[in-house]
């Protein structure tokens, strides 16, 4: 049999042993929680850059809602200036009603994201970063402001004690100082444009990078859409298949009625 010689261990062999030992633990526990701690950073940057597009999109949806009402009261304003001057063409009763109905009251601005952004204490700490918080409170405020100092206020203006569009006076309507929430309106919205390109710029985020969020939302609420139709489809499929059931139960024991109770004839 082939013999083995036994190597001395030497005092050294012992040393390099423990080291190699704790260095493979070391590896391997930085391993296991930096590998964990690497994916919950991802997870919560990715939730950051969610929640900072969520909310830019919600302020660039108010935009274009603010827009709608520079809109509306540029034509009220236009009319007004025509029949000032004489140049309406149209009786007295129509420039009335024209004006009456030239009301921003209709125009809302959907408070989901802003509740998601004003109560959640969470959202704050996922998004992280301080002037971003400070510039989107500022945009919801001018937002609010809007919706007081020039919707409420045109409205209730044109409309005193929400009366009917007809029961007001056409000298009332003229004498509504429509330049005026002209320029509020412009210059509010002008605010909301450049505070709303400064959070994009804080969080790093393009048009393209919106316009990708947009389009990864619509699929999912047309996906959604998409569900619920064919549930609704099904449901009806079997109303119908029930509904024939019941006709076909009903015709057989029609027909079979007098075998089945003779005594019914006499």
């Amino acid at each position: 049999m082939p013999k083995f010689t036994k190597v001395p261990r030497t005092k050294g062999y012992w040393v390099k042993e423990l080291l190699m030992t704790i260095f493979a633990t070391t590896v391997s526990i930085v391993l296991t929680f930096g590998t964990a701690y690497y994916l919950e950073y991802k997870q919560k940057m990715s939730s950051r850059r969610q929640m900072a597009m969520m909310i830019i999109h919600d302020i660039d949806m108010s935009i274009m809602q603010m827009e709608k009402v520079d809109s509306i009261i540029k034509e009220f304003a236009d009319l007004q200036l025509k029949i000032v001057e004489g140049k309406y063409e149209g009786d007295i009763n129509s420039a009335h009603l024209q004006l009456a109905m030239r009301d921003p009251v209709e125009v809302d601005f959907p408070e989901t994201t802003e509740r998601i952004f004003t109560s959640n204490v969470d959202t704050w700490s996922t998004i992280g970063k301080v002037d971003f918080i400070d510039n989107v409170s500022h945009c919801y405020l001018v937002r609010s402001q809007f919706k007081q100092k020039i919707i409420d206020a045109f409205h209730k203006n044109i409309h005193p004690d929400d009366l009917d569009v007809n029961a007001g006076l056409l000298d009332d309507y003229l004498d509504v100082e429509a330049n005026y929430y002209v320029s509020q309106t412009e210059s509010a919205i002008g605010q909301l444009k450049a505070s709303n390109e400064l959070n994009k710029k804080i969080m790093g985020i393009t048009d393209k990078d919106l316009e990708e969020f947009v389009e990864i939302q619509m699929y999912h609420i047309q996906a959604q859409i998409d569900s619920l139709a064919r549930v609704d489809s099904v449901m009806m499929i079997n109303y119908f298949q029930l509904d024939e059931r019941k006709n076909a139960a009903r015709a057989n024991f029609n027909k079979n009625r007098d075998k089945m109770y003779p005594h019914m004839n006499k």
